[in-house]
């Protein structure tokens, strides 16, 4: 049996529909990988606010991440979001990879196994850009979606520093 989540995007409630929908058919997954609840992943999906436009045209690998900033007077998470169009092609997940990495050694960072998530040294780098207020942080969580002109191909997550990485279908093995 294969159930996909194929349906076009075209609006914030469809993403999060759809990332819900994944993320519940793939409970077990999740639970025993990344040993937390379903539901602290839910509030992770509840930072998604804005639909972007681009989603629906472009490749696009859209990333948020709890932090917490040790040096500033603030106990809260704080929120880092990203929004990184890749090319205009046909994407696999090693090839988002494999792109991402590229992007890195632009910017003079090291490879990374998993460049799918925010790094500690991308925050570094938005902070000194500007684009972030806070120097040093801890990641505590964080959700990349990878959407293919209009359609969310994979989902990850990371939870301390366990990931799980899931696809728009999953493949049931029990007939």
């Amino acid at each position: 049996m294969l159930l996909s989540y194929n349906k076009q995007i075209k609006n914030i409630e469809d993403v999060k529909e759809q990332i819900a929908k994944i993320i519940l058919n793939q409970r077990r997954q999740i639970e025993s990988n990344l040993k937390t609840s379903v539901t602290e992943i839910q509030y992770l999906l509840s930072e998604i606010s804005e639909f972007n436009d681009n989603w629906t045209k472009l490749p696009t690998v859209y990333r948020i991440a709890w932090v917490n900033a040790p040096d500033y007077e603030t106990s809260k998470n704080i929120t880092f979001k990203e929004n990184i169009e890749l090319p205009n092609v046909d994407h696999d997940l090693e090839l988002v990879i494999k792109l991402l990495n590229h992007m890195r050694e632009k910017k003079n960072l090291k490879v990374s196994k998993m460049p799918l998530f925010i790094h500690p040294d991308e925050i570094s780098i938005a902070h000194k850009e500007g684009r972030f207020p806070y120097g040093r942080t801890n990641i505590i969580s964080q959700i990349a979606v990878v959407f293919q002109k209009g359609k969310i191909k994979y989902v990850g997550i990371v939870i301390d520093r366990n990931y799980v990485l899931l696809q728009n279908r999953l493949i049931d093995l029990f007939r």
